[in-house]
Protein backbone atom coordinates (compact mmCIF):
# COMPACT_ATOMS: atom_id res chain seq x y z
CA UNK A 1 0.00 0.00 0.00
CA UNK A 2 1.44 3.40 -0.98
CA UNK A 3 2.10 6.14 1.54
CA UNK A 4 -0.91 8.30 2.31
CA UNK A 5 0.75 11.45 0.92
CA UNK A 6 1.52 9.66 -2.36
CA UNK A 7 -2.20 8.99 -2.86
CA UNK A 8 -3.79 12.14 -1.50
CA UNK A 9 -2.18 15.55 -1.71
CA UNK A 10 -2.73 17.31 1.60
CA UNK A 11 -1.87 20.87 0.61
CA UNK A 12 -5.38 22.04 -0.26
CA UNK A 13 -7.62 20.06 2.10
CA UNK A 14 -8.69 21.06 5.59
CA UNK A 15 -7.41 19.12 8.66
CA UNK A 16 -10.75 17.39 9.34
CA UNK A 17 -10.93 16.05 5.78
CA UNK A 18 -7.31 14.91 5.95
CA UNK A 19 -7.93 13.10 9.25
CA UNK A 20 -10.98 11.33 7.80
CA UNK A 21 -9.05 10.18 4.73
CA UNK A 22 -6.17 8.99 6.89
CA UNK A 23 -8.55 6.81 8.92
CA UNK A 24 -9.85 5.25 5.72
CA UNK A 25 -6.31 4.69 4.49
CA UNK A 26 -5.31 3.05 7.80
CA UNK A 27 -8.31 0.70 7.60
CA UNK A 28 -7.21 -0.42 4.15
CA UNK A 29 -3.67 -1.07 5.38
CA UNK A 30 -4.94 -3.07 8.38
CA UNK A 31 -7.34 -5.14 6.26
CA UNK A 32 -4.59 -6.15 3.85
CA UNK A 33 -5.28 -7.82 0.50
CA UNK A 34 -8.57 -9.74 0.23
CA UNK A 35 -8.60 -13.55 -0.18
CA UNK A 36 -8.51 -15.01 -3.68
CA UNK A 37 -11.76 -14.69 -5.58
CA UNK A 38 -13.80 -17.86 -6.05
CA UNK A 39 -13.86 -19.13 -9.66
CA UNK A 40 -17.45 -17.91 -10.12
CA UNK A 41 -16.32 -14.31 -9.65
CA UNK A 42 -13.24 -14.39 -11.87
CA UNK A 43 -15.14 -13.37 -15.03
CA UNK A 44 -16.96 -10.11 -15.55
CA UNK A 45 -20.60 -10.19 -16.73
CA UNK A 46 -21.34 -9.92 -20.42
CA UNK A 47 -21.66 -6.41 -21.80
CA UNK A 48 -25.42 -6.61 -22.24
CA UNK A 49 -25.83 -7.80 -18.62
CA UNK A 50 -23.62 -5.16 -17.05
CA UNK A 51 -25.21 -2.09 -15.54
CA UNK A 52 -23.52 1.17 -16.48
CA UNK A 53 -23.50 3.75 -13.71
CA UNK A 54 -22.53 7.31 -14.53
CA UNK A 55 -21.16 9.57 -11.83
CA UNK A 56 -21.15 13.36 -11.90
CA UNK A 57 -17.81 14.96 -12.58
CA UNK A 58 -15.85 15.41 -9.38
CA UNK A 59 -12.54 17.12 -8.63
CA UNK A 60 -9.57 14.76 -8.58
CA UNK A 61 -9.25 14.86 -4.78
CA UNK A 62 -12.92 13.95 -4.38
CA UNK A 63 -12.43 10.97 -6.70
CA UNK A 64 -9.49 9.79 -4.58
CA UNK A 65 -11.55 10.11 -1.40
CA UNK A 66 -14.46 8.23 -2.96
CA UNK A 67 -12.11 5.51 -4.19
CA UNK A 68 -10.59 5.07 -0.74
CA UNK A 69 -14.00 4.79 0.93
CA UNK A 70 -15.30 2.35 -1.70
CA UNK A 71 -12.17 0.22 -1.45
CA UNK A 72 -12.44 0.06 2.33
CA UNK A 73 -16.08 -1.03 2.21
CA UNK A 74 -15.30 -3.67 -0.43
CA UNK A 75 -12.31 -5.13 1.42
CA UNK A 76 -14.07 -5.26 4.79
CA UNK A 77 -17.31 -6.67 3.38
CA UNK A 78 -15.62 -9.32 1.23
CA UNK A 79 -13.11 -10.24 3.92
CA UNK A 80 -15.80 -10.46 6.58
CA UNK A 81 -17.99 -12.67 4.42
CA UNK A 82 -15.02 -14.89 3.58
CA UNK A 83 -14.09 -15.34 7.25
CA UNK A 84 -17.71 -15.90 8.28
CA UNK A 85 -18.28 -18.56 5.63
CA UNK A 86 -15.05 -20.38 6.40
CA UNK A 87 -15.35 -20.22 10.18
CA UNK A 88 -18.94 -21.46 10.16
CA UNK A 89 -18.17 -24.25 7.71
CA UNK A 90 -14.97 -25.41 9.41
CA UNK A 91 -16.81 -27.68 11.84
CA UNK A 92 -19.25 -29.92 10.03
CA UNK A 93 -22.57 -30.73 11.64
CA UNK A 94 -23.36 -34.31 12.58
CA UNK A 95 -26.61 -36.16 13.07
CA UNK A 96 -27.71 -36.17 16.70
CA UNK A 97 -28.98 -39.53 17.93
CA UNK A 98 -29.83 -38.48 21.47
CA UNK A 99 -29.26 -35.59 23.88
CA UNK A 100 -28.16 -35.89 27.51
CA UNK A 101 -28.70 -32.91 29.86
CA UNK A 102 -26.27 -32.24 32.73
CA UNK A 103 -26.62 -30.03 35.81
CA UNK A 104 -24.12 -28.41 38.11
CA UNK A 105 -23.05 -30.26 41.23
CA UNK A 106 -23.72 -27.52 43.78
CA UNK A 107 -23.60 -24.73 41.18
CA UNK A 108 -25.75 -23.23 38.43
CA UNK A 109 -23.51 -24.61 35.69
CA UNK A 110 -25.15 -26.85 33.11
CA UNK A 111 -24.33 -28.77 29.95
CA UNK A 112 -25.86 -30.68 27.05
CA UNK A 113 -24.23 -33.74 25.50
CA UNK A 114 -25.26 -34.49 21.91
CA UNK A 115 -24.39 -38.03 20.87
CA UNK A 116 -24.38 -39.13 17.25
CA UNK A 117 -24.85 -42.62 15.84
CA UNK A 118 -22.02 -45.12 16.06
CA UNK A 119 -19.87 -45.14 12.93
CA UNK A 120 -18.73 -48.16 10.90
CA UNK A 121 -15.60 -48.75 12.98
CA UNK A 122 -17.28 -48.39 16.38
CA UNK A 123 -16.65 -44.76 17.30
CA UNK A 124 -19.31 -42.47 18.77
CA UNK A 125 -19.05 -38.81 17.67
CA UNK A 126 -20.34 -36.48 20.37
CA UNK A 127 -20.47 -32.83 21.33
CA UNK A 128 -20.70 -31.20 24.75
CA UNK A 129 -21.93 -27.64 25.23
CA UNK A 130 -21.09 -26.26 28.67
CA UNK A 131 -22.26 -23.02 30.29
CA UNK A 132 -21.46 -21.49 33.66
CA UNK A 133 -18.24 -23.33 34.52
CA UNK A 134 -15.55 -21.03 35.93
CA UNK A 135 -12.47 -20.35 33.84
CA UNK A 136 -9.38 -22.26 34.97
CA UNK A 137 -6.81 -20.21 36.86
CA UNK A 138 -3.92 -22.69 36.78
CA UNK A 139 -2.09 -23.28 33.50
CA UNK A 140 -2.33 -27.08 33.81
CA UNK A 141 -5.97 -27.15 34.93
CA UNK A 142 -8.76 -28.47 32.72
CA UNK A 143 -12.13 -30.23 32.81
CA UNK A 144 -12.71 -33.90 31.90
CA UNK A 145 -15.86 -35.63 30.65
CA UNK A 146 -16.35 -39.20 31.93
CA UNK A 147 -18.75 -42.08 31.46
CA UNK A 148 -19.85 -43.50 34.82
CA UNK A 149 -20.58 -47.02 36.04
CA UNK A 150 -21.95 -47.47 39.52
CA UNK A 151 -22.18 -43.68 39.50
CA UNK A 152 -18.39 -43.42 39.49
CA UNK A 153 -16.26 -42.00 36.63
CA UNK A 154 -14.56 -44.92 34.86
CA UNK A 155 -14.09 -44.05 31.15
CA UNK A 156 -12.59 -40.68 30.11
CA UNK A 157 -14.20 -39.16 27.03
CA UNK A 158 -12.17 -36.00 26.55
CA UNK A 159 -10.59 -33.00 28.23
CA UNK A 160 -11.31 -29.32 27.62
CA UNK A 161 -10.74 -25.83 29.00
CA UNK A 162 -13.26 -22.99 29.16
CA UNK A 163 -12.74 -19.34 28.34
CA UNK A 164 -16.05 -17.56 28.61
CA UNK A 165 -19.59 -18.37 29.64
CA UNK A 166 -20.18 -21.00 26.92
CA UNK A 167 -17.82 -23.65 25.56
CA UNK A 168 -18.62 -26.25 22.87
CA UNK A 169 -16.25 -29.16 22.23
CA UNK A 170 -16.48 -32.28 20.06
CA UNK A 171 -15.04 -35.68 20.92
CA UNK A 172 -15.06 -39.17 19.46
CA UNK A 173 -15.16 -42.07 21.93
CA UNK A 174 -14.80 -45.83 21.29
CA UNK A 175 -16.85 -46.97 24.29
CA UNK A 176 -20.31 -48.45 24.11
CA UNK A 177 -22.39 -45.86 25.95
CA UNK A 178 -25.20 -48.34 26.63
CA UNK A 179 -23.04 -49.95 29.34
CA UNK A 180 -22.76 -46.68 31.29
CA UNK A 181 -25.24 -45.35 33.84
CA UNK A 182 -24.40 -41.66 33.40
CA UNK A 183 -21.88 -38.93 32.69
CA UNK A 184 -19.93 -36.51 34.85
CA UNK A 185 -17.55 -33.64 34.27
CA UNK A 186 -14.69 -33.32 36.75
CA UNK A 187 -12.32 -30.45 37.50
CA UNK A 188 -8.70 -31.50 37.02
CA UNK A 189 -6.67 -28.80 38.78
CA UNK A 190 -3.14 -30.05 38.13
CA UNK A 191 -3.22 -32.34 35.07
CA UNK A 192 -3.72 -35.48 37.13
CA UNK A 193 -5.41 -38.37 35.33
CA UNK A 194 -7.25 -39.41 38.50
CA UNK A 195 -10.85 -38.14 38.45
CA UNK A 196 -11.12 -34.82 40.28
CA UNK A 197 -14.09 -33.17 41.93
CA UNK A 198 -17.38 -33.59 40.06
CA UNK A 199 -18.73 -30.27 38.77
CA UNK A 200 -21.42 -31.51 36.36
CA UNK A 201 -23.52 -34.67 36.46
CA UNK A 202 -26.48 -36.31 34.69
Amino acid sequence: MSDFRDIVGTEDIDPDEEARLRRVHDLLVQAGPPPDLPPALEHTPEAEEAEIVQFPLLPRRRWVAAALVAATVTVLAFGGGYLFGHSKGSQQAFEVNHVVPMKGNGSEAQAIIRVSSRDDVGNWPMEIEVTGLPKQTARAAYYELWLTKGHKPVEPCGAFRVNGDKTTVRFTIPYDTSDADGWVVTAQPDGSQTPGAVVLTT
